[in-house]
């Protein structure tokens, strides 16, 4: 394995309910094991009191997250794993040097090699988004899942989000799962991915069916300008 190499790390300031934040820390259960080399943006991220989180590289020294991740910080980012309890030569290790809070990022003093098994995601930079089906992969709940899982999910629309959970923030997706209760904890701040890109950040669970995650393409001009500078 790699040397950890440094991380300026730049996280998103997700909108959700914080009176219920806390209680949807859940995780991917029945869900499927990922199969390998399909999902290597992924980025596990080690915080402080084995707190975990996901993220998803979307530049070689950029990775994004939710703000929720931020409580566990200090933080180390992992790419490249697959078991995430067994140590390979291909994990790229990066320490998180400094944070930013406001859309979800971190940059990388020193670029993730891209490879077979780390890749960047492009992000989904328009509103209309439609209703495709997605994925949301993650590593686990409590202590994590040794191998990283996903599992299936649709976007609904807005109007039937509302129904569902009045509260719905702005700038948010919502989605119903293939099975009930199958996203949790420590798949928070992983990727919303559908027709090959990043349309959200996961966020929290509304009941065992619906799952809420940051909308991405409200925040890219802020992305674009965070990222040049």
């Amino acid at each position: 394995m790699k040397h950890q190499q440094k991380l300026l790390l730049s996280l998103l300031l997700v909108m959700f309910p914080p009176e219920i934040a806390y209680y949807f820390w859940n995780r991917i259960e029945g869900g499927a094991e990922a199969k390998a080399l399909s999902k290597p943006y992924m980025a596990y991220l080690q915080g402080k009191n084995n707190h975990f989180c996901g993220g998803f590289l979307v530049a070689p020294n950029w990775v994004m997250t939710a703000a929720q991740c931020f409580n566990h910080k200090p933080l180390t980012v992992i790419l490249g794993a697959q078991n995430i309890q067994k140590k390979e030569e291909r994990w790229q290790t990066f320490e998180v040097q400094k944070y930013h809070r406001h859309p979800a990022y971190r940059i990388l003093k020193g670029n993730a090699t891209s490879n077979n098994y780390v890749k960047t995601i492009s992000l989904q930079k328009q509103n209309n988004i439609g209703q495709p089906e997605c994925t949301v992969a993650g590593w686990g709940y409590e202590t994590p899942a040794a191998m990283l899982h996903e599992t299936k999910v649709t976007i609904l629309r807005s109007r039937e989000c509302l129904n569902i959970y009045p509260g719905f923030p702005i700038n948010s997706i919502c989605t119903r799962s293939v099975f009930p209760g199958a996203l949790r904890k420590g798949d928070i701040g992983g990727p919303l991915v559908c027709k090959n890109k990043a349309y959200g950040i996961f966020s929290y669970t509304y009941n065992e069916w619906y799952s809420y995650y940051t909308s991405i393409s409200p925040y890219i001009s802020w992305i674009d300008s965070v990222m040049k500078s």
